[in-house]
Order: C-alpha cells, then sequence, then structure tokens
C-alpha cells in the first residue's frame, strides 16, 4: 500500500519525538560511534540496510544528552555503514544540506512507518470510497502534495494518544494529541482531489474527503 507521509513530514512538524525516548517509535538502529562529514554520516558498527533504515526516515545524533542533539533527513542509505542526511530541507527534491560535523555521536533512527501506515490505510479507504461513488478509475487521480501534511497530523495525534497513556487529563501530550486530531479533521475537510483523466492538465471533477461517508458492506 502507498504511504502519504513519511517521518520527515513528521520531522517538520514535530522534532522533539525523534530525539526523545518513550512513545510508540520503533527503532531501527542506534550507537555510539557516529560520525557526519559533510552530508555523510557513517557508524562502522552499523548495518542500516539490514536494520531496515530507509530513505524518508530520521536520523538523530547528539555528542551527549539525546534531548540536546538535533534530528536529519535521511536523504539515502549509501552502503551498510554510510547514510546521506540533511538538515530539513523546504523541498525534499533539493540538494542536501549538510549537518554540522562531529564525531563519535550517539545516534539512532526512530520510525513511525507502522502509524504511518494505519493512518494511510484510513485515507486509502477514503479515497477508494470516492472511486465507488463517482466511478472514476483510481489510476485517474493524481499523487497531491496536500496528502502528506494531512496524514502527518493524524499520525502525530496518534503518538501523542500512545506517549499520553496512564496520564492525567491535563497533561501536555493529550493536549497535543487533541490538537493534532482536530487539525487531522480540518486538514481532510480541505482537501481536494482533482481529477484530470484525460491528462490535459484540467481537472474535469473535485471531490473532498470530507463529505465521504464510510459503510460496512
Amino acid at each position: 500500500m502507498d504511504l502519504f507521509c513519511t517521518d520527515r513530514d513528521l520531522l517538520a512538524i514535530e522534532p522533539l519525538i525523534f530525539l526523545l525516548g518513550g512513545g510508540p517509535a520503533q527503532e531501527l538502529a542506534a550507537g555510539e560511534d557516529g560520525a557526519i562529514s559533510a552530508t555523510t554520516f557513517s557508524s562502522a558498527a552499523s548495518n542500516f540496510g539490514a536494520a531496515g533504515v530507509e530513505p524518508g526516515m530520521v536520523l538523530a545524533a547528539s555528542p551527549g544528552a539525546p534531548a540536546e542533539g538535533a534530528a536529519y533527513e535521511i536523504v539515502s542509505v549509501d552502503s551498510p555503514t554510510t547514510l546521506t542526511v540533511s538538515v530539513l530541507r523546504a523541498d525534499g527534491e533539493a540538494d542536501a544540506v549538510a549537518p554540522p560535523s562531529g564525531i563519535e555521536l550517539r545516534f539512532h533512527v526512530r520510525t513511525y512507518r507502522p502509524q504511518i501506515h494505519n493512518v494511510s490505510a484510513t485515507m486509502a479507504e477514503k479515497l477508494r470510497q470516492i472511486v465507488e461513488v463517482s466511478g472514476v478509475a483510481s489510476a485517474d487521480f493524481a499523487d497531491s502534495a496536500q496528502l502528506a501534511p494531512a496524514c502527518a497530523h493524524g499520525v502525530l495525534a496518534t503518538v501523542f494518544v500512545a506517549r499520553a497513556e496512564s496520564a492525567s487529563p491535563a497533561d501536555a501530550n493529550w493536549i497535543k494529541a487533541e490538537h493534532y486530531r482536530r487539525e487531522f479533521l480540518r486538514l481532510q475537510l480541505q482537501l481536494r482531489l482533482a481529477v484530470d483523466a484525460d491528462a490535459d492538465g484540467v481537472a474535469e471533477r473535485t471531490r473532498t474527503l470530507g463529505n465521504v461517508s464510510l459503510r460496512r458492506v
């Protein structure tokens, strides 16, 4: 199934979820021998490919306490021990921007891929309903950059609900969970899917996810 956002999209909104422990993140790789030179991150003790590290995930690195570190985009996995990383870019297609250099860095790669999958599946079900109602083949829907922020806010809502487990109602994680839940709903209501079935650059139809009702069959 196609995923509508990546860890990089979460990084753009809530970088601290990659720096701090706890919560529902999956840790794929970690160590204390990290080194950054220009846009290359290396760890001789790691095997990033075998660990499942992929472009679009996030590397957090620090010379000391993790909370004092920084989080970077993973642009590519170049070998079992090296990654190309970048300071968060406004345009994901732009050249990588070198982070500060360092050696003997503590690092980890954490991902929210399971949560991204679940939210993407929920949104994909709404898309399927649109296809059924309108009779437009799914191949006629073009990918939209609007899907990523909507998906990211839905994921963050689930992340902060998990982080708030057993916390009091006034806990900041509950407040953030509610904020992102509301934003997820708002962004879906604003999302417009344009259908250009004949590929002439002009949309013949537009639909919003906000007016699609799900039903069991």
